[in-house]
């Protein structure tokens, strides 16, 4: 077996990044693919020496001389300096670790529960103009399930990993758990399981909570159809902020991204207020509020939308939330939701051909796994007529809904029970559209010419130049 993580998430072409490695074998390489719309090998290490370890505990990092449940010493994970060509361009890229005598063959996906670590590279500093499209991956949130390449953990033995979603109770371990995650760990976004490997998508087998499983078909859509886009990780907009998104049109975010600090909000929150755009292609958006403990541990605290807690409710800064839609329990999807469209005549319909009252993305099972919604009158929605927002769930009152999802008469939903597919404008002049569903990405990825229409239109329009 052999084990491994990026310390940098996200280095800049040109720079050293430092792999970590675990690995029984004398001798492994190091091949780097980037992933776009395939995968393209850039480089290939010679033969490195192999150093064994072990897994330490799930808030350390690993890259450090660590203590185990039973007060013995875990010795650091072996550093590996990666030179990152100044030639790569901006994109998600996969190290790949093959021990010497393993199987030599190019992986066909960057999906792996082991042998592999994923990071982004960024642009160095004045060497191309900047993409009109920032496109964020979802670290925490792949961390948050992430069980860093060892079994879960098993209370009668005292063994294994854990993460935010079986955290052992505290008389099942010999010391507290502090309720920290560490980025410096193998699982951020491939080479680890996920903890709900279990809960298998029948549309999509790959495990949800890794890059492959949306963020991959969204990545390959864009490269595919042209568009000039620029990557980072909500790691960097946390540690950079405003900064870091101002030189770009619209921030697009897809699949699951669930877990937000403040510091993340506050930089999306002035950016939309200076005229920037956001394109979020995703569900159960910004549920966990989450603080960093040091640079490279973080903390879940709460809803975002709980009340006499910091913060305002995520529906402020999305106009939706997933306390008003609904997660589907059931892998054998009984019912199919699609979206029924309201304002045909708006821009993000534009060249769909799709009407009042149609429905689209149904036979694909867009709505789920997860979904955020917008309280309306559901009195409306069984009439007919047009809804519009309540606004008593803290969502705009200029929030259009441009497609209903009704959960509940597939007999699922949280509150509200609708996916609310729709956008609103800040008074600086940047707009905020929202698909509401985590596998709006796994559509688009089928060729949906409707889907494929809305988001190329949500991009090509907030993507634009200012006028």
């Amino acid at each position: 077996m052999i084990l491994g993580y990026a310390e940098q998430p996200s280095p800049r072409a040109g720079d050293t990044a430092t792999l970590r490695v675990a690995t029984s074998a004398e001798r492994f390489r190091i091949d780097v693919y980037r992933c776009g719309d395939r995968l393209e090998r850039v480089y290939r290490t010679g033969w490195l020496p192999g150093a064994d370890a072990p897994l330490h505990l799930p808030w350390h990092d690993w890259g450090g001389a660590n203590t185990g449940l039973r007060g013995e010493p875990l010795t650091p994970w072996q550093a590996y300096p990666l030179e990152v060509g100044r030639q790569w361009r901006p994109g998600v890229y996969v190290a790949v670790l093959v021990e010497e005598g393993a199987d030599d063959a190019p992986p066909q996906t960057p999906d792996a529960r082991e042998g592999t670590a994923l990071f982004v590279v960024r642009s160095a500093p004045g060497t191309r103009k900047r993409a009109p499209i920032l496109y964020k991956l979802p670290l925490l949130t792949y961390h948050a399930y992430d069980l860093a390449g060892g079994a879960p953990y098993d209370a009668a033995t005292q063994t294994g990993q854990w993460c935010f979603y079986n955290v052992p109770r505290a008389r099942e371990v010999p010391i507290p758990f502090p309720g920290a995650l560490g980025l410096h760990r193998p699982g951020g976004g491939t080479g680890a399981t996920p903890y709900d490997v279990f809960n298998t998508d029948p549309f999509d087998p790959t495990p949800r909570q890794t890059y492959v499983h949306w963020d991959a078909a969204m990545v390959g859509w864009l490269e595919r159809s042209g568009y000039d886009v620029e990557y980072c990780t909500d790691v960097d907009l946390h540690r950079e902020g405003v900064a870091l998104l101002a030189p770009h049109r619209v921030l697009v975010s897809a699949g699951h991204d669930e877990y937000w600090s403040d510091a993340m909000r506050a930089a999306v929150e002035g950016y939309i207020a200076d005229g920037g755009n956001l394109a979020f292609f995703s569900g159960n958006t910004c549920w966990w509020r989450v603080v960093f403990a040091d640079e490279t541990t973080f903390e879940r605290l709460h809803f975002w939308h709980e009340p006499d807690t910091p913060g305002a409710p995520e529906n402020t800064m999305l106009g939706v939330s997933f306390r008003n839609g609904g997660e589907r329990d059931r892998d054998d999807f009984p019912v199919p939701v699609g979206y029924r469209v309201q304002h045909a005549d708006h821009w993000v319909y534009a060249g769909t051909g799709l009407a009042d009252g149609d429905v689209f993305g149904e036979n694909h099972y867009i709505v789920g796994y997860e979904c955020d919604g917008a309280e309306f009158d559901r009195a409306d929605l069984e009439a007919g007529r047009p809804v519009v927002p309540t606004g008593t769930d803290s969502t705009p009152c200029d929030f259009t809904i441009l497609g209903i999802g009704d959960c509940r008469a597939s007999g699922w939903g949280f509150g509200n029970g609708a996916a609310t597919m729709g956008l609103f404008t800040r008074p600086g002049g940047g707009t905020v559209f929202t698909a509401s569903t985590t596998d709006w990405a796994r559509v688009l990825g089928t060729g949906d010419p409707a889907v494929e229409r809305i988001t190329a239109n949500v991009l090509d329009r907030l993507g634009a130049p200012p006028t």
